[in-house]
């Protein structure tokens, strides 16, 4: 069974990678550059993951996170938090959350498609 992965990023070359990334290793994916053309996807279908980046004009990640946690319908989808911040306290902030998975940027595609697949339990083969 294909896995859905959602992808919230406002840099479009960003999401275009990963999209291309996960797309390659079969994923079917969709990216959209804010909070609320995300609650328009989750509307029409829900995900198997959200990677969510935090910096974004507006809606922040934390603040959508925090969202996506209190929606009954969404408080089960894993999360991976995405960040451009290497300090250490967003990471920590995204564990104190409950986030599933922190992913700092720049990271290479081949490691975010590996830390996809082990969050979602999904073999290579």
């Amino acid at each position: 069974m294909t896995k859905r992965v959602f992808i919230v990023d406002d840099d479009r070359e960003i999401r275009e990678i990963i999209t291309f990334a996960l797309s390659q290793h079969g994923f079917e994916v969709a990216a959209v550059n804010n909070g609320e053309q995300l609650q328009h996807l989750l509307a029409a279908q829900l995900p198997d993951l959200i990677i969510l980046d935090i910096m974004m004009p507006g809606e922040n990640g934390y603040q959508i996170f925090s969202t996506l946690r209190s929606a009954v319908q969404t408080r089960h989808i894993p999360v991976m938090i995405m960040t451009a911040h290497s300090e250490h306290i967003y990471q920590q902030i995204s564990v104190d959350l409950g986030a599933d998975e922190h992913i700092t940027k720049p990271f290479h595609p081949l490691e975010l498609v590996e830390r996809v697949k082990a969050l979602l339990q999904v073999t290579t083969g």
